[in-house]
């Protein structure tokens, strides 16, 4: 059974001084009388917060919020460890695609629907004895080279590299996962920054995700510093992508990227389910600087990334759009 960490109790204890924005909503689609729980957390990555729905009638109240954008997940506790597991039913604010709240002010109405989960996942540790702090991602590929965007994912609710998570994946079947410390926050393994792959760097191991079978528990981590070992994932040499700017952004943004020689590249923007909602640039450029825009009014508010990829190597980063 995962670990409930001193931090996730400390959040979930009741605040006892008033301060900052208030956002409140409703879930609806619990079904017994498990708890309802409800995370917010912040674009920046760098902690959460939890309340309870009222088991009754599934209204909810979060406090203490500062100035800033926020997601919203809830899931029903069917097992009673106070983490979000595969089989809960869980639901973000904004549907499939969750919705980034930019907060200002109290904000009301801010519902969540719960749906059953209809894909698997794993569970795990992460660990990291480092001094370093940032935001630990685990992705997770179908194949073991561990290339192109993943088909799962997790986050560790802390900047620590140390504490448990739980991965969901688009559909059943073989994977291989890594874990790393994202420390440029730009969504992508860089080296230099710790990481860890599940099984070896050399030979990962398959992690088999079987529909109405137990998911598979102890997919652990040990996070290490990348010049002690060779990197998980091949690295971008000669094509950069810069960070988008503005961002977040309302309604367009400006993606730049350099390229040291000419190159067949595609730049292509994601969505937080890996769909693919824009192609910004596909074809031959020549070494130098470039930039296109991102945004054409129709998308809906989210984190999106953005993904620049050559001869076989990609590399990503985040673009955030809050209307």
């Amino acid at each position: 059974m995962r670990r409930l960490s001193i931090g996730l109790i400390a959040l979930i204890l009741p605040v006892l001084t008033a301060m900052g924005f208030t956002v409140s909503g409703n879930v609806s689609g619990a079904s017994g009388f498990s708890l309802v729980f409800v995370y917010t957390i912040p674009t920046a990555l760098d902690t959460f917060y939890v309340t309870i729905a009222n088991p009754f009638n599934g209204n909810y109240s979060q406090g203490n919020l500062v100035e800033g954008g926020y997601t919203f997940m809830a899931f029903q506790d069917l097992n009673v460890n106070l983490l979000p597991d595969i089989d809960d039913p869980r639901g973000f604010y904004g549907g499939d695609i969750p919705t980034v709240l930019q907060v200002t002010e109290d904000v009301s109405d801010i519902d969540i629907e719960l749906a059953a989960p209809n894909t698997g996942g794993f569970t795990g540790t992460v660990t990291y004895e480092g001094t370093e702090t940032g935001t630990t991602l685990i992705f997770a590929h179908r194949t073991n080279t561990f290339e192109g965007l993943p088909s799962g994912a997790s986050v560790l609710f802390n900047n620590t590299g140390n504490g448990d998570y739980t991965a969901v994946v688009d559909s059943f079947g073989t994977y291989y996962a890594y874990a790393f410390m994202d420390l440029n926050t730009n969504f992508q393994f860089d080296e230099g920054e710790p990481y860890d792959v599940y099984g070896d760097d050399a030979e990962p191991e398959p992690i088999s995700i079987v529909q109405g079978e137990q998911y598979p528990d102890g997919i652990d981590f040990e996070l290490i510093a990348t010049p002690s070992a060779t990197p998980p994932v091949r690295v971008a040499t000669d094509f950069r992508l810069g960070h988008a700017y503005p961002n977040p952004f309302n309604a367009a943004t400006t993606i730049p990227f350099s390229l040291d020689r000419q190159m067949e590249i595609e730049l292509t923007a994601h969505d937080v389910l890996g769909r693919t909602v824009a192609t910004l640039a596909n074809g031959s450029y020549p070494a130098g600087e470039h930039s296109v825009k991102f945004g054409d009014g129709q998308l809906a508010s989210g984190v999106y990334v953005i993904e620049l990829r050559a001869h076989g190597v990609s590399t990503c980063t985040p673009a955030i759009l809050l209307k």
